[in-house]
């Protein structure tokens, strides 16, 4: 499966910004579950079709060893794609995720808009608390890098916004306090 991203990957152009509009973005938004436990939702915005994704992220909470122990896709954007897969890489402690439409024409592509494409669980490997959480893009083999595919010969690198690290708990009660 990474192979055929890759196959798809390797035909497109390079650009350092979007010529279609307004420039795509993949957003990462960790966020605490428990002290040994976080979230990372990733999402997209996008002005035009995509058919392929590729984002590679990496994760670090200083000397605390982490494991991105499961990747949901479920409810997301690309939900309805035939390839998803989330390939994570303990040594090196990043996770790259794939997403493709369809090897054939009837998954149809994500439409423009914004939304959330996966969430990735991370945990702490040895069983210590997660005090300063820390994630960004990368590249990981053989050679996958953050980039959406529009068709495939057009590609397009978008830019990768971490958004502040929030917890669950702070995040719900200041919604409630927004309601009142």
């Amino acid at each position: 499966m990474v192979a055929l991203l890759v196959l798809v990957s390797a035909n497109l152009m390079a650009q350092t910004a979007d010529t279609y509009g307004a420039v795509d973005t993949v957003y990462a938004e960790p966020y605490k579950i428990d002290a040994k436990h976080w979230g990372i939702n990733i999402s997209m915005f996008n002005d035009e079709e995509i058919i392929a994704i590729s984002v590679p992220v990496t994760f670090s909470a200083g000397n605390n060893r982490l494991v991105a122990d499961s990747t949901i896709f479920t409810g997301g954007r690309a939900e309805a794609f035939r390839v998803k897969f989330a390939r994570p890489d303990t040594t090196t402690q990043c996770l790259t995720i794939g997403l493709i439409a369809d090897i054939g024409v009837s998954v149809p592509p994500i439409p423009p808009g914004k939304g959330r494409i996966a969430t990735i669980f991370v945990s702490s490997l040895d069983g210590k608390e997660i005090t300063s959480f820390k994630v960004d893009s990368t590249t990981t083999p053989p050679g996958n890098s953050l980039q959406l595919v529009k068709q495939p010969s057009d590609g397009i690198y978008p830019a990768f916004v971490v958004k502040k690290a929030v917890e669950k708990e702070a995040a719900k009660e200041a919604e409630k306090k927004e309601k009142k």
